[in-house]
């Protein structure tokens, strides 16, 4: 399994709150750079304690969900990697 930090968004304001969440990385169909979410850390809508050069990624899941969780989509692909090689043994 994947463990990565999420952003999620609390309610229809811009209340945002970060928790750890696990992802089957068999069900990943793309991972990719979320410019939104780096500029709503700019903005300082994301949940103190963010660096301003922490990045996003948005991962898409083969049942049409989204995440975005905090990283980049480099980091994100090594971990992929290590998890599907520790799935397979």
């Amino acid at each position: 399994m994947l463990r990565v930090t999420q952003v999620v968004r609390a309610n229809d304001k811009n209340e945002f709150y970060l928790r750890e969440t696990s992802i089957n990385p068999d069900h990943i169909i793309s991972v990719n750079e979320s410019h939104e979410y780096i500029m709503l850390l700019h903005q300082n809508n994301l949940p103190r304690g963010l660096n301003k050069e922490h990045s996003f990624v948005e991962i898409y899941l083969s049942n049409g969900s989204r995440v975005i969780a905090v990283g980049t989509t480099h980091i994100i692909n090594e971990k992929i990697n290590i998890s599907k090689k520790l799935l397979l043994g």
